[in-house]
């Protein structure tokens, strides 16, 4: 792909997720793109905005205008951030930004897609996909995710019970998890073992999404199958990839 794409991570990745934004940072560089991150990224305000403070996130998409809108595409494994790009700043904050915004999983399929990416190793591993609220139900992507997850051999994919515009919420969005973790945690596990009846012998859960990845590793501390508490993953998309890349 051609250069001028930002990569912008969110603040869950800078800050929380070290080692799985450094898997995206690996297939970006696998891919040969021509990428760029901001040192000073600072957050979308998504959050911001969520708690009424509409004023402070009309502020930050001003700060944010000229500097995005220098790049020809902003790519983001954030749905959040998507949502505030694609959505939010032009229908609420007045602000339509030049790039085009991707969210990674739509990235990655597409890159696949252009022969830029070559899964070639099967990943032997019992998965399930989990739809992340801001890029499902608000963002309207489920398509592109499950598309990717086929193009990797190997995988066993289970198929909860609620997907698509039916997931179950995880408990993370919402400020919920700011606010009350232990009960956002425990949505988690109420999700896993009775929304999700998820079995005994899955080995991870794919998203794309870090607020789902963050929360649903707490939820499965609380699960009363210790096979599943002891062993149970929750990866994204990038970590996925990397596996079948033989990264």
């Amino acid at each position: 792909m051609a250069g001028n794409v930002l990569l912008w991570l969110g603040c869950v990745y800078r800050k929380n997720l070290v080692a799985e934004k450094e898997s995206i940072l690996s297939v970006f560089r696998a891919a040969g793109v021509d990428f760029e991150t901001l040192d000073d990224e600072g957050c979308c305000y998504l959050p911001i905005f969520l708690a009424g403070k509409t004023d402070m996130a009309k502020e930050r998409a001003d700060e944010l205008e000229s500097v995005l809108s220098g790049y020809r595409m902003i790519v983001t494994p954030c749905p959040a951030c998507y949502r505030m790009f694609n959505q939010i700043y032009p229908e609420e904050l007045g602000k339509n930004l030049r790039p085009e915004v991707l969210h990674t999983s739509q990235f990655f399929l597409r890159l696949m897609k252009e022969g830029k990416l070559a899964p070639r190793k099967e990943v032997n591993m019992k998965i399930m996909y989990h739809d992340p609220c801001e890029l499902g139900r608000h963002s309207g992507v489920y398509d592109e995710p499950r598309e990717l997850i086929s193009l990797i051999p190997g995988l066993d994919l289970f198929k909860q019970r609620y997907e698509r515009e039916k997931a179950i919420c995880c408990g993370g969005g919402g400020l919920l998890s700011a606010f009350f973790p232990s009960l956002a945690a425990k949505v988690a596990t109420r999700k896993l073992e009775e929304e999700d009846r998820v079995p005994d012998d899955l080995e991870a859960i794919v998203t794309g999404c870090p607020q789902c990845i963050s929360n649903i590793r707490a939820g499965i501390r609380y699960l009363k199958n210790k096979q599943l508490r002891m062993n149970l993953k929750v990866i994204n998309m990038a970590q996925l990839i990397e596996m079948s890349l033989g990264r």
